[in-house]
């Protein structure tokens, strides 16, 4: 379900960045065309993008992202051909490859994954000096 996620991911990723094109091509004004498209694109995403969490009913996390993303970056390279977004250049596939392979090798390798937490060790970790540390300091960052 993760690496069908992706797939949707990418494909709605593609139709936005197609919505966007024709906008420039008209002059930084959306068509009717680009409209429905950018519409249905963040509308995909965003239900790809949630449905993308149905995998962590059969798997860790660690292994779901995993998958998802690796899913990803080959249909947006897929799919970015088909809408002639941009040339498919050498280094794209090298990439491409590269990274499908770094998905099967993690997925093939990553071992058993741990016991999960329950709520009072969640709370306790989330309430630690250094969990509450690094929570503020992220924060800071976000107003600055």
């Amino acid at each position: 379900s993760s690496a069908f996620a992706g797939l949707g991911i990418g494909f709605f990723g593609c139709v936005l960045s197609k919505a966007d094109q024709i906008r420039l091509l008209n002059g930084d004004q959306h068509t009717t065309l680009s409209k429905r498209l950018h519409s249905a694109g963040a509308i995909g995403s965003t239900i790809f993008g949630i449905t993308s969490l149905v995998g962590l009913f059969f798997g860790p996390v660690s292994l779901v992202v995993v998958v998802r993303a690796g899913s990803t970056l080959p249909a947006n390279a897929l799919f970015s051909q088909l809408f002639r977004l941009r040339p498919l250049t050498r280094n794209d596939v090298i990439g491409t490859m590269v990274t499908v392979s770094g998905v099967v090798c993690f997925a093939v390798f990553q071992g058993t994954p741990r016991a999960t937490f329950g709520p009072r060790e969640i709370s306790r970790l989330i309430l630690s000096r250094a969990s509450l540390a690094w929570l503020s300091l992220l924060f800071l960052l976000f107003l600055t």
